[in-house]
């Protein structure tokens, strides 16, 4: 009874990397600290017809506690992927992805699964993102559809919905905060996500990064995740509360993205309906995207 079901449980981790838990949100419902100086405007502008290439690693650890016993998933999902500017769409940047390579592994009680997912090598699609960084079109991302075995059926929306981290909406000068409050919802064949969040940021100032101005973002993230999740037949619940820190370098030139830096907690439980089995959940998430040569 212990383990019968931990090997279908496992599978839910893989979904959350593109389900939001490394990710922040956009909407700025709560009205950003004005600055008394004019300050700098900080946006995305990737300039046309240059490629960046970045690497995204993403690893969890999951610890639940099954009957009073300790069971441990480890995660690690790599993705290395290439961005170039191909015009604007109005005052919207457009942008040509291309996928090089996308793997995952799981770490279990049960062994070792996972390794490259070859459907998205190579793949390219387009997509439509505002100065300030929110994916306004992401239609041809969700026709890049790829299968792992034993979580079904997925497609890119949820791995570039929140690539490029919010930046604010307004001129900011060294120390100004601002607060984005929303609620992120979203479904795929596979899951149903609900998960309202808060972030307080910071703009720290400039540093230069290998003679590169950069902008530096800091974040605590704060919110409750809820998830419904069909796996191998069953459909599993996981839900809690949530805390984290984030750290966002922007070229101040060229306007883009150097790198992001996400650390996440949840605390909750799984619950398996069909069952009658509710476990609870320690979630560990880090992830990091950067550009490299």
């Amino acid at each position: 009874m212990k383990t019968k079901y931990f090997g279908k449980l496992a599978v839910i981790v893989y979904i959350l990397i593109f389900s939001g838990i490394c990710s922040s949100v956009y909407a700025q419902k709560k009205t950003e600290v004005a600055s008394a100086k004019a300050g700098v405007k900080l946006e995305y502008k990737y300039p046309e017809g240059k490629k960046f290439k970045y690497i995204s690693d993403s690893k969890i650890v999951q610890d639940m506690d099954v009957n009073g016993q300790s069971m441990l998933v480890n995660v690690a999902m790599y993705m290395v992927s290439q961005v170039k500017a191909t015009g604007k769409a109005g005052e919207n940047l457009k942008l040509e992805i291309t996928v090089d390579s996308m793997a995952q592994n799981i770490e279990s009680p049960q062994g070792s699964t996972g390794g490259p997912i070859v459907d998205v090598k190579g793949k390219a699609f387009n997509m439509i993102i505002s100065p300030a960084g929110k994916a306004v079109d992401l239609t041809e991302a969700a026709k890049v559809v790829y299968t792992i075995e034993g979580s079904g059926e997925n497609n890119l929306t949820q791995a570039f919905l929140n690539f490029f981290p919010a930046l604010p909406a307004g001129a900011v000068n060294p120390g100004d905060t601002w607060v984005t409050s929303d609620t992120i919802s979203s479904t795929s064949p596979t899951n149903k996500m609900w998960m309202p969040v808060e972030s307080t940021y910071k703009y720290e100032g400039t540093e230069t990064i290998d003679g590169i101005d950069c902008a530096k973002i800091s974040a605590t993230l704060s919110g409750t995740r809820k998830m419904v999740t069909k796996s191998q037949g069953m459909e599993i619940h996981t839900s809690g509360p949530y805390t984290g820190t984030q750290i966002v370098l922007l070229s101040l030139k060229e306007g883009v993205l150097l790198k992001e830096t996400v650390t996440n907690k949840m605390t909750g439980t799984i619950e398996i309906p069909d069952q009658n089995m509710s476990f609870p959940v320690v979630m560990n998430v880090t992830g990091t995207t950067e550009v490299v040569k």
